[in-house]
């Protein structure tokens, strides 16, 4: 039996004393940091809550103050499918028609079908896409998809992108504007030292081109042959235009008729090419060919019955269907023609020279000039003709020495004779025999009617301004037949009311908000977090003074909110009587900015009152910092009461220590004792 006090002959669990004499040390300072915490963070939140209700009734009244902001405007399309609009401030209110005669489309060109194998020699692709351009270097043994890649990765292209479309008859290059309008149509040129390189098929000229490319060499060629007076210069100048003008509604054929090809094969190619609506692989490629066909120049001869050389006439006869007799024109072009006669008009047409004919003169003249060279040169020339066929000078050498033997406004004549006479054979080669792309989609501009009167167009689909402040976005065409779409301009009223009624929502959700955090429970006694605070009494207090009160600035009929029919019922929420409302927005709109806007408005007088209370120097601001400041301090309390527990834990447990050490002590010498008698 142990004789020690109790609990001296076994060891005690000094953790568990210490935390329990600290955790009752601890527990009524905690508690009191804890609900003081509780209650700071319960306080905080309610008035985080409450200004923000406060804030939103503030940003409305903000939108409302705005200048024009009754001002905006409700757009409406009789038909979504063609033609929406959006409209500014700026906009006048009525309706008007929209006729959409056509979508802008961007360019987009065909080459003919290469085979499976082709290989194109060196040479240089000059494309460009409206004023912009860029050269692709070609090189030798190149393929179809090496030059699309040239193409689509040179750092200098503008927008243009190549691909090549598998037909059934072989691949096809397609090449495209990424830009719609008019402006920027695709063009390329080849530049090759081999005459047979294939590469010379993926130039694109369209007939009107061909056409005026023809006609500058001809007048450059008529010019050397024998220069023309003014009079005859306007007529081959009217005469030239005819033809570019013929070759343009050529081009509206090819056009027509490479669209017509694609429909067939896929009926959404008849719409207008956007990416939603991509023309598929078989109508491009059909589309090619029927390009390609009909770019294809018929001679008159092979097309018009009855033709024959003398009825050719000029130049525009030798390209298209003959005209009425000139003399019969002779007569409309009088005003157009100095000193224009029906005596002269033969005359001055005669004087006319066609490209074929001007060739033939250059040929003639070429020859002439170099008979004449030979004939007062002639030793000097078998003397080049000797070291030629002896090889000692090639062509061109000897070319150069025949040149440099005649003086040198000679020699300049006959360098312009042989220039004129290149170009003339190389435009009238390219005319007769083109072998390049085709158009697969022209380049156009979208284009409007207004009202039956206002012809409008864009590069692309949306006319800015197309009325003052109305944006129009294009999406289809005006069907034949059918009623232009009508595009309703109104003043935003349903807009307004809408915002009325957000305002109204917006104080009942803070009367509400204030109600629940300033109450107390008459059966249980709970209390909101802001029971008894003055800043919610405050707050409701200055915005329903501002309710009542009336705006100077308003005219009579609109001095405050009950001319709205927006009163303030028994339980203090507003509340709206739509009949009165509704009857000031359709009778007096214009007058609503007088009430709500300005800086002595409506909209400013509740803003102001607002920003009293949540700025920076307001009352509920003002709290919300006094919260945060007492909340540093009972952190403080918080870090000062761990310390002081620290401490009191290290000094018990080290009591407790010291104790079980002399406790030990003791009984060691106690069983000694007791050992010493019983031996």
């Amino acid at each position: 039996m142990s004789l020690g006090p109790i609990g001296m002959n076994t060891g005690m669990d000094i953790n568990a004393m210490v935390s329990k004499i600290v955790d009752a040390e601890r527990a009524p300072k905690q508690q009191r940091i804890n609900n003081e915490l509780n209650q700071i963070d319960s306080s905080i939140s309610a008035y985080g809550r409450l200004r923000e209700s406060l804030d939103t009734m503030k940003d409305l009244m903000a939108s409302f103050r705005q200048e024009k902001a009754f001002a905006a405007r409700k757009v409406e399309s009789t038909d979504d499918a063609v033609v929406s609009a959006t409209a500014t401030t700026e906009a006048i209110a009525g309706r008007y028609a929209v006729d959409v005669l056509q979508l802008a489309q961007s360019h987009k060109i065909a080459s003919d079908v290469f085979p499976e194998d082709v290989k194109f020699g060196a040479g240089e692709l000059r494309i460009s896409m409206g004023n912009k351009s860029f050269v692709v270097d070609v090189k030798e043994h190149s393929k179809l998809p090496d030059i699309v890649r040239s193409i689509n990765g040179d750092k200098s292209n503008p927008g243009v992108r190549a691909s090549v479309i598998n037909d059934v008859n072989g691949p096809r290059l397609i090449v495209a504007s990424e830009v719609s309008g008019q402006d920027n149509s695709v063009s390329m040129s080849v530049k090759s030292p081999q005459p047979n390189n294939p590469l010379k098929q993926l130039e694109y000229q369209t007939l009107e081109q061909r056409v005026s490319n023809l006609e500058k060499a001809r007048a450059s060629a008529q010019e050397l042959l024998s220069p023309l007076t003014p009079q005859e210069q306007l007529v081959a100048d009217r005469i030239a235009q005819r033809n570019v003008d013929a070759a343009r509604s050529v081009d509206q054929e090819i056009a027509d008729a490479t669209k017509q090809a694609a429909t067939i094969v896929d009926p959404n190619a008849a719409k207008d090419v956007t990416p939603t609506n991509p023309i598929s692989d078989k109508a491009l490629a059909a589309a090619a060919s029927a390009g390609q066909a009909a770019n294809k120049y018929i001679k008159p001869e092979d097309r018009i019955p009855g033709w024959t050389e003398t009825a050719s006439g000029t130049l525009l006869d030798s390209y298209w269907e003959p005209e009425p007799e000139l003399d019969a024109k002779a007569l409309e072009k009088s005003g157009d023609v100095p000193g224009w006669t029906n005596s002269a008009s033969g005359t001055l047409t005669d004087s006319y020279v066609t490209p074929k004919e001007a060739q033939a003169a250059l040929d003639k003249k070429l020859a002439a000039e170099q008979a004449v060279i030979e004939s007062a040169n002639k030793d000097e020339i078998d003397k080049i003709d000797a070291a030629l066929a002896a090889g000692n000078l090639n062509d061109a050498q000897a070319k150069q020495a025949k040149l440099e033997l005649l003086p040198v406004e000679q020699r300049d004549y006959l360098q312009r004779i042989e220039k004129a006479q290149q170009d003339l054979k190389l435009a009238q080669t390219s005319f007769d025999a083109y072998g390049g792309m085709s158009q697969v989609q022209a380049a156009q501009d979208s284009k409007v009617m207004l009202d039956g009167v206002a012809q409008l167009s864009s590069n692309n689909n949306i006319i800015e301004n197309a009325i003052d402040g109305v944006d129009l976005t294009l999406k289809g065409r005006t069907q034949p037949g059918k009623q232009a779409s009508e595009i309703d301009i109104e003043y935003n009223r349903q807009g307004v009311r809408e915002d009325i009624e957000q305002f109204v929502a917006a104080y009942n959700q803070f009367h509400q908000l204030s109600k629940d955090l300033s109450s107390v429970d008459p059966v249980s006694g709970q209390r909101g977090p802001l029971a008894g605070d003055s800043v919610v009494r405050s707050a409701d207090s200055r915005l329903k003074s501002v309710f009542s009160s009336s705006i100077d600035p308003a005219p009579e009929e609109l001095k405050s909110l009950t001319e709205f029919g927006i009163t303030t019922t028994r339980q203090g929420t507003l509340e709206i009587n739509y009949n009165m409302l509704d009857k000031q927005l359709n009778n007096n709109f214009n007058k609503l900015e007088d009430f709500f806007g300005g800086n002595e408005g409506f909209a400013k007088k509740v803003e102001d009152a607002i920003h009293g209370i949540t700025g920076v120097q307001g009352a509920l601001r003002t709290r919300e910092k006094s919260l945060v400041e007492r909340n540093y301090r009972i952190q403080d309390d918080q870090v000062t009461l761990d310390r002081r527990m620290e401490g009191l834990e290290k000094r018990t447990h080290a009591k407790f220590s010291a104790m079980q050490d002399s406790t030990s002590k003791m009984q060691q010498q106690l069983a000694g004792m007791m050992n010493a008698f019983g031996g």
